[in-house]
């Protein structure tokens, strides 16, 4: 008996060829080009929905260097959003504060490799600025806990991402069946998506529900009482 496991691109498109009942894509409707668009589509609402249940799906750590004179620093490039960033200390890492004000100014004093260097930090396109800008460098002085974004699928190995578990490969699947069929309606007309439209709501309600159970924390709801 083998573990549920992420499914290759290749069979995904089987599988959704199959529900489709068009197998061969030289002799379809549609392209494995349209498929595989509609797949990665689908991963990206999947991974928006998991951002928001804020239970550490897409989270992962990366170190980054401290390069004197510099407060510019390359982000990831699968970054998306950040949780948090810390600063190496001796007896581990202390927190960094966003720069959240535009109103105030900033110091250019250069910090040194002690342990006083603890600056603020903002974004500016794919990169983190840190300021003051250090006088120094430091390999891995900073670690940074960040949403990640899916990388997309583009050749038959490609699996669908570890992020999303097995469980659910049959929402992403029946996401890219529903597209299609709707793109079906739309040329040729009539409704040939409801089906497959009511069954991708049946998954994705099991799979909101299941999101929010990852941490077992229990959520309490304040019942409303207009007489309070």
């Amino acid at each position: 008996m083998a573990p549920l496991s992420s499914p290759p691109l290749q069979q995904l498109l089987g599988n959704i060829r199959i529900l489709l009942n068009q197998r061969d894509p030289n002799n379809s409707f549609w392209s494995d080009q349209e498929l595989i668009n509609y797949l990665n589509d689908a991963v990206a609402l999947y991974f928006l929905e998991c951002v928001q249940a804020n239970e550490g799906y897409f989270t992962t750590t990366a170190d980054l260097n401290i390069v004197a004179n510099t407060e510019a620093i390359d982000l990831p490039t699968d970054f998306f959003e950040a949780k948090n960033l810390w600063k190496k200390i001796s007896n581990g890492f202390a927190p960094l504060y966003y720069m959240n004000t535009l109103t105030e100014g900033y110091s250019t004093q250069g910090g040194t490799a002690n342990e006083s260097y603890l600056p603020q930090y903002m974004f500016r396109k794919q990169q983190l600025i840190i300021r003051p800008t250090p006088n120094f460098s430091e390999t891995a002085g900073l670690k940074i806990e960040y949403i990640q974004f899916p990388d997309t699928m583009v050749w038959g190995g490609d699996s669908l991402t570890n992020q999303i578990s097995p469980v659910f490969k049959q929402l992403v699947g029946m996401y890219a069946v529903y597209k299609a069929k709707l793109k079906e309606s739309m040329v040729n007309g009539g409704n040939m998506h409801s089906i497959p439209e009511s069954n991708m709501a049946a998954l994705y309600t099991a799979f909101k529900h299941a999101l929010q159970r990852r941490s077992k924390g229990p959520t309490y709801v304040t019942p409303f009482n207009p007489e309070v």
